[in-house]
């Protein structure tokens, strides 16, 4: 670490919005322990940022998230608020054997829960995983990402009973697609998930109601498929190639 970065501090109150976060990510609680803020620190520019990283004596461990990241190669973190809870959750891609995977971890009361890959076995092709973009309905996190396959894909996981449901293949598999967003929007009678990602054509816009896909994410949950596959993509019409059905719309 050179001495050409200066340390910037950004308390992050709980209406913070999704965001790219540099360096130190840590919990200041109260005396009871209850969490109060979440707080960034950066460091740095260009070949000198610090990425992750501790910046300030004395934080407890426990309060820090990842502080071996950059040592280990992960990428920059996503944050978002869970608003059901207020509580931080953070995705970013994993540097495991030279390969970007996803990951998570989220503030559960006390401390971080483990760093955890979001796909458990990637399959035999190690392609990396990148960009995450989440929303929250009823307290359940709706992850999307894109895969860097020869033609990249875009991916989606949900949460379901504290596991991740295999990815689900969102995107056209002969059309290049990346840096998608999910945005959840509505009430809860009419949450609908909007998905946007881009392609050589331009951007593609999706809409799904987030009940049918919980549903089909759980259905997954049952089915055995090999690891690192995926169930097949939704039409332009909401069906998937076997035969699934996602209730969407495409723009």
């Amino acid at each position: 670490m050179t001495r050409t970065g200066r340390c910037l501090a950004v308390a992050l109150a709980l209406s913070v919005l999704p965001g790219l976060a540099l360096a130190e990510i840590s919990v200041q609680t109260d005396h009871q322990g209850h969490f109060r803020r979440l707080v960034v620190l950066t460091r740095g520019s260009g070949s000198s940022r610090v990425v992750w990283g501790q910046l300030r004596r004395g934080v407890p461990l426990e309060r820090m998230l990842n502080p071996l990241g950059d040592n280990l190669g992960d990428l920059p973190p996503k944050i978002v608020f869970n608003p059901a809870t207020g509580a931080p959750w953070v995705f970013w891609s994993m540097n495991i054997a030279n390969q970007k995977r996803m990951g998570y971890s989220f503030w559960s009361g006390t401390g971080w829960t483990p760093p955890t890959p979001i796909v458990a076995t990637p399959g035999p092709y190690y392609y990396d995983e990148v960009d995450p973009s989440v929303g929250f309905a009823l307290g359940t996190p709706y992850l999307v990402w894109w895969r860097a396959e020869p033609t990249a894909k875009v991916y989606l996981s949900i949460l379901v009973a504290g596991v991740w449901s295999r990815p689900v293949l969102l995107s056209d598999p002969l059309v290049d697609s990346r840096k998608p967003t999910i945005t959840i929007d509505g009430t809860k009678a009419t949450t609908k998930a909007i998905v946007t990602y881009q392609t050589p054509f331009g951007p593609s816009i999706s809409t799904y109601d987030t009940a049918s896909l919980f549903q089909a994410a759980a259905s997954l949950m049952d089915t055995p498929i090999p690891p690192g596959q995926s169930d097949q993509p939704p039409s332009s019409d909401g069906k998937t190639g076997g035969g699934r059905s996602i209730p969407g719309n495409r723009q």
